[in-house]
């Protein structure tokens, strides 16, 4: 009877054993010994990622991370994935670690980072390898606590610039505010009416266009009908008989040309002549002031023009009275 106890104790402690070994494994991502291939992760942090975490790829769990080991350099943390050989990954994979529920467990997922521009995945060129091993580039997304930190530096700054805007919004500033509001309001009627005003003088100055034009229009077509008179006249068998005439007219005023040019040289020849005549002229002139002659005696002697006067009006009463007495003077007898 005690041995079967013991024996039925020692069953239990055994199986529990395996249960907890197995359990254990299990949680591990053992693969039971299934082929795997091995690619590596360069991440900043890991945030709360672990070995044994899952591998997944477009929600499938593929595989589970081996190992996490800081870089020698100290610049980032390196991730051993052991990963299901059969699954094909695209040429420019990524990872990024999150959270896989809201217990605390994380997962590493296998995304293409065309469909994550904003996430600052490590710098790793595609299709780099090392020691004969795929290495992508990852990022980890922020844990509660550092978002828990960020909310609060974030409620920090909301706090403090609550607080300058009240300093700043004061009534003074909300007046000011009021009558700017009031004043863009005036000033925005004022450009309506601008507007307006605008709007009529392009209206007149489109009519007037409009005018202008038709104006243009009819000036071209008298000018159209000109040019077709024109062109009539040039065409009619009358315009060459007006350019004979033309022609014999323009002989005639050559022949009038020659003509005056002929009396152009006899008037040449009257003024030379009429320029001798005023040179004796000047030549006599010159004599009598100079009182060479009769004349000259006379202009240059006063007393003899004096005497002349007397003369002439001795002279002139002489005739007087031969008119007044003529018998006097003429005495006529007839036998």
């Amino acid at each position: 009877m005690k041995e079967g106890k013991e024996f039925l104790v020692g069953v239990v402690i055994v199986a529990g054993i395996t249960v907890a070994l197995v359990g254990t494994l299990w949680l591990k991502g053992s693969n039971w010994g299934r082929p795997t291939v091995r690619v590596e992760v360069l991440v900043q942090d890991v945030a709360q990622l672990s070995e044994g975490n899952p591998v997944k790829f477009r929600g499938v769990s593929i595989g589970r991370v081996s190992s996490i080991a800081v870089e020698p350099s100290g610049l980032a943390v390196r991730i051993v994935l052991e990963l299901d050989p059969e699954v094909i990954l695209p040429a420019s994979a990524a990872v990024v670690l999150g959270p896989e529920s809201l217990f605390g467990s994380w997962q590493v997922d296998i995304v293409q980072p065309e469909f994550y521009p904003g996430f600052p995945f490590m710098d790793v060129p595609a299709g780099e390898v090392e020691r004969g091993v795929r290495v992508l580039g990852g990022y980890a997304l922020p844990e509660l606590s550092r978002l828990t930190a960020s909310a609060e530096q974030i409620s920090a700054n909301l706090a403090e610039l609550s607080a300058r805007f009240e300093v700043a919004f004061s009534q003074e500033t909300a007046d000011h505010l009021a009558r700017a509001i009031t004043n863009l309001s005036d000033v925005s009627e004022q450009i309506r009416d601008l507007v307006a005003q605008q709007a009529e003088i392009a209206g007149s100055v489109t009519a007037r266009a409009d005018s202008a034009l038709t104006q243009i229009e009819a000036a071209s077509r008298v000018a159209r009908r000109s040019f077709e008179r024109i062109e009539g006249i040039l065409t009619d068998a009358q315009m060459d008989s007006i350019v004979i005439n033309v022609r014999l007219a323009s002989g005639n005023i050559e022949r009038i040309a020659g003509g005056l040019a002929n009396s152009s040289d006899d008037l040449t020849r009257t003024l030379a002549r009429a320029d001798t005549a005023f040179a004796r002229i000047d030549r006599i002139t010159a004599g009598i002031e100079a009182g060479e002659g009769s004349l000259g005696r006379l202009f240059a002697d006063s007393t003899l023009a004096v005497r002349a006067e007397g003369a002439l009006g001795q002279l002139d009463l002489l005739l007087q009275d031969l008119r007044e007495n003529p018998r006097r003077y003429i005495r006529l007898s007839v036998f």
